[in-house]
């Protein structure tokens, strides 16, 4: 064999190698407080869509009706994992939607979880571009509502998901579409309000306890 082949035969292996160890995982815990400006989530600045890294939070500003917008953090994945975030309205209607994304893989696949400001609930799954209804939307006295703060928390482990609002479980699923992604923060609005002003804090991600 010459030399140039086993160079060929050797950069296979290694090819090979890396794919059976699928994707590189953001090592446990990860947190964010948003007191540093240079985190790396993704910010917007447009006419009626701005997110902003603002006061030791990750704010949203909605003002387009119909409107959904994310923002995660750059170049993480996690598989397993537990997420805690501490949302907070603002300002704007109490008729919206505002969360967390979780196992993202892209702008076209990943799991969101929903609450609103007047009490509702709701999961959804985005796979190659369209929404699916996991959960439509539900009234739960687990919300805090209004201009109020929401501790939302997700519990991954393998394909069996656990979400919890203020401590309290509103959903369990389980679904093996995503194995592994990034996270993130969500808020959007609806057909006749706008103005949603959200605030994201205190992100964690942690490891699952036995």
């Amino acid at each position: 064999m010459s030399f140039a082949m086993k160079i060929l035969t050797w950069l296979l292996l290694i090819s090979l190698l890396l794919a059976a160890c699928g994707p590189t995982l953001t090592p446990l815990p990860y947190a964010d407080d948003f007191s540093n400006t240079v985190g790396g989530w993704k910010t917007v600045n447009d006419e009626g869509v701005k997110i902003s890294l603002q006061d030791g939070a990750l704010r949203f500003q909605i003002d387009e009706l119909d409107t959904l917008a994310w923002s995660t953090p750059k170049d993480k994945r996690f598989a397993n994992f537990v997420l805690d975030v501490d949302a907070t309205q603002l300002d704007g209607p109490n008729d919206n939607s505002y969360g967390i994304v979780f196992r993202y893989q892209d702008d076209r696949n990943f799991y969101r979880a929903d609450i609103s400001g007047d009490g509702y609930f709701a999961l959804f799954k985005y796979k190659e571009g369209r929404w699916t209804k996991l959960q439509d939307y539900l009234e739960t006295a687990a919300v805090q509502q209004g201009q109020a703060t929401n501790h939302l928390q997700v519990i991954a482990t393998g394909n069996q998901f656990t979400i919890n609002v203020n401590g309290q479980t509103v959903k369990t699923f389980s679904d093996g579409d995503f194995p592994s992604g990034n996270v993130g923060v969500t808020s959007g609005t609806l057909f006749d309000t706008a103005g949603v002003h959200i605030a994201f804090d205190n992100v964690t991600v942690s490891e699952v306890k036995p």
